[in-house]
């Protein structure tokens, strides 16, 4: 295992040399990558081992979120959300129909997403990792996800039927809107991925779908309570913390500044506030929220991490989405954005460097454990370099974003014929529960829908469903 540190970080050759010489630098960096075709075959490989988990019933089709335990019907979240659960599973089967021309993978889509219609009032009385239950209206594993997905149905079929539902579930989180300090709040907890931050950027979306501004004028008045909750920090900027350890039972108070909990995600939904209505409160506030995090950020050379909380992992850096660069870069990138301020763009790409510089994907870290899933593994990693390929035209990016995806797909089971599947531990501080799951977040129809994202690249046919939180190009 290689012990990613700030110490050895900082003392990293690699750190310093321009970004067109990592590829050679690094020892263990393959001599090619495979085929992009190879891609696409893994995709309809894990397809199969997916359909071969579906249950139908008379609502529709449920796809087992772990087919070694078939007695689950749920793990993480509720059947008819997004991180675990069928609503996820239901946007890999939509992307894999447009990019082969299948239509049977839209079928799948169809079922899978009836299910969800039939079942999605079961979410919000999910028993979820957290005690807030209101957790459950967040994007990635509650409500707003559900009805993302919804829509994004109704958009690929034109079927009025998933749009009536993605409405009325939409609905049922406006109501649940709580008035609070001259803003509203759900949570009371701030987060882009997991929290208030992440209800807001879906309302932004769905504005715009269903081209109703009110849901523009309830996602400004949770901004403003944003910029009631900020913090000033000694080192200057703004912070927001969107953890509160008594809702996860842990004693001490924790510090998060990354995307899912901290300020990179606040940033990036004030950033995107700012985009819908020019009022320069946001941008202020977005722009101190950066400046927080470049204060807290390790540099070497060129390159930049991130530490995961203070206190208990200051010398701990994830890698992927949830609290690594995957997600924190996209505050810098969405503010680079609407700025189009150099040194946003170039933070973008050194937090990238901090990833290229820290020995993944041939070498595990502390902070890339047993892991490939979107939310802390390769997944992400893979997904937001293609992005930053689309974005700056830099081939580097593309050629380590296939890198990683081959090592990725290198770690694929079919001992039982079915088709392809990752078994990995979602938990790094329980390595030894080790499970292979269907569902988006952590499972393999979005390592699978990575894959298909290189694929499309690889092809100049990039097209993808990229969440609300996601400020790089969809084609």
């Amino acid at each position: 295992m290689c012990l990613l540190s700030r110490r050895n970080f900082l003392g990293t050759a690699a750190a310093g040399l321009p970004l067109s010489a990592l590829a050679a630098a690094a020892p263990d960096a393959p001599a090619k990558t495979a085929s992009p075709g190879s891609y696409l075959d893994a995709a309809r490989e894990t397809a199969r081992w997916i359909r071969s988990a579906a249950r139908k019933t008379d609502e529709g089709v449920l796809w087992l979120p772990d087919p070694d335990h078939p007695e689950k019907t749920a793990t993480i979240t509720a059947p008819a959300s997004l991180y675990t659960g069928n609503a996820g599973t239901v946007l890999f089967f939509l992307q894999l129909a447009k990019a082969t021309g299948d239509a049977s993978y839209l079928d799948d889509a169809k079922a899978g997403a009836d299910y969800v219609r039939a079942n999605w009032r079961g979410v919000p009385d999910f028993p979820f990792v957290a005690t807030h239950k209101k957790f459950n209206l967040d994007f990635n594993h509650g409500l707003s996800g559900t009805a993302f997905s919804l829509a994004q149905v109704w958009q690929a079929t034109g079927d009025p039927a998933y749009r009536t539902a993605a409405l009325t579930v939409t609905q049922y989180i406006v109501d649940a809107a709580r008035s609070v300090g001259g803003g509203v709040d759900w949570i009371g907890a701030p987060g882009a991925a997991m929290g208030d931050g992440a209800i807001v950027l879906y309302l932004l979306w769905a504005a715009h779908a269903f081209e109703d501004p009110a849901y523009l004028q309830l996602a400004v008045r949770a901004g403003k309570r944003f910029l009631q909750l900020s913090e000033k920090p000694a080192d200057g900027g703004l912070k927001w913390n969107g953890f509160r350890s008594e809702w996860f039972g842990i004693k001490q108070e924790i510090y998060m500044p990354n995307f899912e909990f901290g300020t990179a995600g606040v940033a990036y939904v004030l950033a995107r506030l700012y985009e819908e209505t020019k009022d320069a409160s946001f941008l202020d506030a977005a722009k101190a929220g950066i400046q927080h995090v470049q204060n807290l950020s390790t540099v070497s050379g060129d390159s930049a991490l991130l530490f995961l909380s203070d206190p208990g992992g200051k010398d701990l850096y994830y890698l992927g989405y949830c609290g690594g660069p995957v997600g924190t870069a996209r505050a810098f990138y969405q503010l680079y954005q609407v700025t189009k301020e150099p040194e946003y763009l170039q933070w973008t790409e050194r937090f990238a460097r901090g990833v290229m510089t820290s020995g993944v994907p041939e070498k595990q870290t502390p902070g890339l454990w047993n892991v490939v899933c979107q939310c802390c593994g390769t997944a992400g990693i893979i997904d937001m370099f293609t992005s930053l390929w689309l974005a700056t035209k830099k081939q580097e990016y593309l050629a380590y974003a296939q890198r990683v995806a081959e090592q990725t797909l290198s770690r694929a089971t079919n001992l039982d014929g079915k088709g392809l599947r990752w078994y990995q531990a979602w938990t790094r501080t329980k390595p030894w529960e080790v499970a292979a799951e269907t569902g988006y977040m952590v499972g393999a129809a979005g390592v699978a829908t990575a894959l298909l994202h290189v694929q499309l690249a690889s092809e100049n046919h990039y097209q993808a469903i990229l969440f609300p939180d996601n400020p790089y190009p969809r084609t």
